[in-house]
Formats: C-alpha cells, sequence, structure tokens
C-alpha cells in the first residue's frame, strides 16, 4: 500500500516546522489508508526514501505522533497505531450547549469581550500553537434558567471568524454548530484538561460569586481532520474540586474516549 502512495511535497517556506508537516502526513496516510489501531505506520527509512527530509526531521515527527498519544513504539518493532487501553462510545456530537438544551435546559450566551489576542493567556500554554499569526479571543457567558452557569473563552484564527456574523459569534454555539458549517474548521479530535481556576476577578463581583474561590475549568485543543489545532477553549463551571485529563475522537458514528 506504501509504494502506491504519494506523501504531499513538504513546504519549506511555510510557518510549519518541517517535522510537523512530516507528523500530519504520516497521521494522514493512516486515516487515508483506514488502518485501525495496532497497525503498522510507515519506517523510518520508507519515509526517508519517500520524503525529501532528514532522518531527523522523521525522528521528531515520529516523536510527536507519541506524544499526541496518535502512534506508539516497540523496541525492534517500529511504530504503529496507538492502541487505546479503553474506548467508551458516547453521544458527543451536539456539545456541551446542544446535550444541555436536550435536557431542556436553554443557555443564552452573553458576549463580554471580543478582542484580538496579543499575547496568549496562561492557559494555553501547554497547547499546540493554532497555526494562524492572527488570532481572536471571544469571551462569553453562558446563563441558564437566570442563573450563570459558566465563563466560555474561545481563541479562533481570525481568518475562521471572518466567515460568521457578528451575531453568530456572539450568539451561537461555536462548537460544533458554526465550526461544523466548514469541512476544514470541523473539530474530530479534542484533548481536554480539566483543574481548578477562581472566576477572573473582573468577573466574580458581576456574576455574583466570591473572589479567589476555586471553580472546575475544562480547558482543550480542538483539531481538524488534517489534525491542525484550529482553537482553543476554555469553560470555568461552578463546581467543587475536581482534575482529569483525557481524549476522544470522532469516527464514522460516534466519539470515542481513551
Amino acid at each position: 500500500m506504501l509504494k502506491n502512495y504519494r506523501f504531499p511535497p513538504v513546504d519549506r517556506d511555510g510557518f510549519k516546522p518541517i517535522y510537523v508537516q512530516v507528523a500530519e502526513m504520516i497521521a494522514e496516510y493512516a486515516r487515508h489508508l483506514g488502518l485501525r489501531p495496532g497497525d503498522a505506520l510507515p519506517s523510518e527509512n520508507q519515509l526517508l526514501a519517500m520524503l525529501d527530509v532528514s532522518r531527523n526531521s522523521i525522528r521528531q515527527a515520529v516523536d510527536r505522533l507519541v506524544q499526541m498519544n496518535f502512534a506508539v513504539k516497540r523496541q525492534g518493532q517500529g511504530t504503529f497505531l496507538k492502541q487505546s487501553e479503553q474506548s467508551i462510545q458516547q453521544d458527543l456530537d451536539h456539545g456541551f450547549e446542544m446535550t444541555l438544551r436536550e435536557l431542556g435546559i436553554t443557555i443564552t450566551n452573553k458576549l463580554l469581550t471580543r478582542e484580538r489576542v496579543v499575547r496568549p493567556p496562561d492557559w494555553t500554554h501547554y497547547f499546540q500553537p493554532i497555526n494562524d499569526s492572527d488570532t481572536i479571543l471571544i469571551q462569553r457567558a453562558k446563563i441558564a434558567r437566570g442563573e450563570f452557569l459558566s465563563l466560555e473563552e474561545r481563541i479562533l484564527p481570525g481568518s475562521v471568524v471572518a466567515r460568521y456574523s457578528e451575531e453568530e459569534l456572539n450568539s451561537e454555539n461555536i462548537c460544533p454548530t458554526l465550526m461544523d458549517r466548514y469541512p476544514d474548521t470541523a473539530v474530530v479530535r479534542i484533548k481536554y484538561r480539566f483543574s481548578t481556576k477562581p472566576l477572573p476577578d473582573e468577573l466574580a463581583g458581576e456574576f455574583g460569586q466570591e473572589r479567589g474561590a476555586l471553580f472546575l475549568a475544562r480547558s482543550g485543543e480542538y483539531y481538524n481532520q488534517a489534525q491542525e489545532c484550529i482553537m482553543h477553549g476554555r469553560h470555568i463551571f461552578i463546581s467543587k474540586l475536581f482534575s482529569v485529563s483525557y481524549m476522544f475522537s470522532r469516527g464514522e458514528h460516534s466519539w470515542s474516549v481513551g
């Protein structure tokens, strides 16, 4: 199968490092051929023969896929598509907001901030960068049954924000409702981090919360079919202490967690 597959040329003038491009090419190869967990990925020598890049770039690309939980290395055997230790089928197609609506809880979004990102906020420091030098922060309050439910923050490429009207970005469900409109922004993989954070001081008083009180914060990286990080997002919920990290991906018919 590999000999009939043609990898695209590396863009040496682009902003993406070569090893990132190679990692994305390998991931696309696996999706294109429908590889399943446990199937072998191209070897280092095979990739060297088919890509005009250095051995070091290939090794960095493979290491990146391993770090992203996409692949696993086996000593003396090669690199294989990651086999999840556990797979749980969940209906996550509608996201947080639409799921609550299906339960009869109507969410109202109140725009707080919409501005260009000059300096990435601290909560994004552990995330893969968004592939756009121009990014926009949208900060909204989510209100349910007249009470503050969560603070929502989304960082999106400026080129994506430009596709939507001001009213859509102010009030519509951003993910997946708006993002799913276009193939290049439809989210197929999300990596979440859960931690406890205080509500920003400037908003604590507005929403009747004690300053410094800790709430559950869910922050995430959102990836498209090309495995490009196209959005950073965070919700701060009114909740008790809790911390967990997991990843889930969209399959043909459902989402899986592993």
